[in-house]
């Protein structure tokens, strides 16, 4: 007799993927360089020979172990060689000829350092003309390596790197149609995952493969929200504190792993004027009611992390300060210090779900990455996408 739950992971999964296609969950579709305006670029393969296609024809006459040259000429790509011009196209496709294919990128206008990616790419021009539109056609588990090394760095862990893995898989696999309306599925910047190079880390490449196809759903079968940042600075927000979105599994967790990382602490100051203005202009905090003004000097989260600032009537979201100031996190208190006002600060990042600095710890005291996961998300699961091949052979 079959396994309940095993049914139930095939009717989440099916319904999970109805809208996307199924070589997409092998071939991810990311565009990269997002954040750069790039009107010239290079490329060149690093690893096998890769075949160019100019508006859907094969092309030919060129050395496919050469760099490429592409920049903007009115509406239209113009690709050079070194040796000569090949021609003017609407869009361009790399394809390499093995799954292994690797190739470097640059911008040239504007100037940035190169870049190192697996598998595909393909180039168009934005819909206004005006830059290009890079995508790295990839696999997704290399995919991932990039994204772990991206976000978390080099030489750490493989425990804390394969919960790392498991964290940026589970989403993309939730975020896959993001961009779609833009043509692609991810971009590279932060508001999807950080994905700036292919990863060169023997232990990140390692944890990937160790735990490849592992999700984590929660106790419904839906993939969860799988939020992580830097520091929380003692101790995690709920969900609903930060995105108004209440979740059973991004609940307040006191964490004693990160108060003495790189970013538990921090301390801002601005002059006491800016802070004044800033509450009457912003927040209208009464111009006459100077008395108002000792309150907003002797903000205090000491004894826990809290949402809003209050002074009276006001009742400011911490997260529209921190934004407004460009603050390290909402977890902090304010004192007056002379003719300044002091922020002193604790942790890097939104406070939700999983502690980067304070996983780490765990990792490095010996922890695996299953008690690390349960520690800061409660009632969740991993599972296996290979169920889902699984009921597909049947």
């Amino acid at each position: 007799m079959r396994n309940p739950l095993l049914i139930v992971l095939f009717l989440f999964f099916t319904s999970f993927t109805s809208s996307v296609k199924p070589e997409n969950l092998t071939i991810v579709n990311i565009r990269i360089l997002t954040t750069k305006v790039i009107t010239t670029f290079a490329f060149s393969p690093s690893l096998g020979d890769y075949i160019v296609y100019g508006d859907g024809e094969l092309l030919k006459d060129y050395d496919p172990t050469g760099i490429f040259q592409m920049n903007i000429e009115k509406d239209s790509i113009l690709l050079k060689t070194f040796e000569r011009t090949i021609g003017k196209f609407a869009s361009l496709k790399f394809y390499s000829k093995e799954s292994s294919g690797e190739f470097k990128i640059k911008s040239v206008v504007p100037l940035s350092r190169v870049r190192t990616y697996d598998g595909n790419l393909e180039v168009a021009l934005t819909p206004d003309k005006a830059q290009f539109l890079l995508i790295n056609k990839v696999n997704l588990e290399n995919y991932i390596e990039g994204v772990v090394q991206s976000e978390a760095g080099k030489n750490i862990s493989l425990e804390y790197y394969k919960l790392q893995a498991i964290l940026c898989r589970t989403f993309l696999l939730s975020h896959l149609n993001r961009h779609e309306a833009e043509g692609f599925q991810l971009c590279d910047d932060v508001h999807c995952q950080a994905y700036l190079n292919k990863a060169t880390e023997a232990n990140i490449v390692k944890g990937v493969l160790e735990t490849r196809g592992l999700v984590i759903v929660d106790n419904d079968l839906n993939l969860i929200t799988s939020a992580f940042h830097s520091n929380c600075g003692g101790v995690t927000c709920n969900s609903q504190d930060v995105w108004s979105i209440s979740t059973s599994y991004l609940k307040s967790v006191k964490d004693t792993f990160c108060i003495h990382s790189f970013n538990a602490v921090w301390q801002r100051t601005i002059p006491l004027e800016d802070w004044k203005a800033y509450l009457q202009l912003k927040h209208k905090l009464p111009m006459n009611d100077s008395s108002a003004f000792t309150g907003a000097t002797s903000f205090s989260q000491l004894n826990g992390r809290t949402t809003y600032f209050m002074d009276r009537n006001l009742k400011i979201p911490l997260k529209i300060i921190r934004a407004d100031f460009k603050l390290r996190s909402t977890y902090f208190s304010i004192e007056q210090v002379g003719d300044s006002v002091r922020f002193n600060g604790r942790g890097y990042g939104h406070g939700v779900g999983l502690c980067q600095e304070g996983a780490m710890r765990q990792a490095l005291l010996g922890y695996s990455y299953k008690q690390i996961l349960n520690f800061y998300y409660k009632d969740v699961h991993l599972v296996d996408l290979s169920a889902l091949s699984y009921f597909k052979q049947e």
